[in-house]
């Protein structure tokens, strides 16, 4: 048998191949580590900023078709971190964040508005889902940044919630709070 008789050796990814003009591209799973999510909230009329490091991801997603895409974000409040030891543990309390018992905030993708993503262009798209902090799940419908580079897939996004809603309650809290997150997928 010849080398190119035997195609095996040809390993296209679906994706690519839907973007040739191939076959429809599947499904995939993807997944992301090491992702960020910072925050900004006023407490007391003083602006506090933070971030929380290692937020993950794990999405079906055919980058053909956004619309058939599934999946959820998990952002790890415990690991908060504004700058002051003291603020963060009173953060993390159960008068807030209660991070000792529910230790993650997750976002449950329900429907990404359709595209498709190009090698190296940035689509924007809207996502929406149920984002549970504190136990308490509740709709949102967050605006999304994606980019396609090198196979991975660069996603950002920025929304506010009132943490009151999600029982957040911390004394002199603002009712409104701006999060930002980003993390890269990359194919199972």
């Amino acid at each position: 048998m010849t080398p190119l008789s035997d195609v095996r050796w040809l390993r296209i990814p679906a994706y690519a191949a839907a973007l040739l003009g191939g076959a429809q591209a599947a499904t995939a799973a993807y997944t992301a580590a090491g992702g960020t999510a910072t925050f900004e909230h006023k407490v007391r009329f003083i602006n506090v900023k933070g971030n929380i490091t290692d937020v993950t991801s794990t999405v079906q997603l055919d980058p053909a078709d956004l619309a058939a895409t599934k999946g959820s974000v998990t952002v790890p409040v415990v690991k908060l971190k504004t700058g002051l030891g003291l603020r963060d543990e009173h953060a993390r309390s159960e008068v807030a964040l209660n991070a000792s018992k529910f230790p993650n905030a997750v976002f449950t993708l329900e429907k990404l508005t359709g595209g498709k993503l190009v090698e190296g262009q940035t689509l924007s798209t809207t996502a929406t889902g149920k984002l549970t902090i504190k136990g308490k799940t509740l709709p949102v419908t967050a605006p999304v940044k994606a980019t396609l580079q090198d196979g991975k897939v660069n996603v950002s996004t920025q929304f506010k919630i009132n943490p009151h809603d999600y029982e957040v309650n911390y004394p002199g809290s603002s009712d409104s709070a701006t999060l930002n997150v980003t993390f890269t997928l990359a194919s199972r």
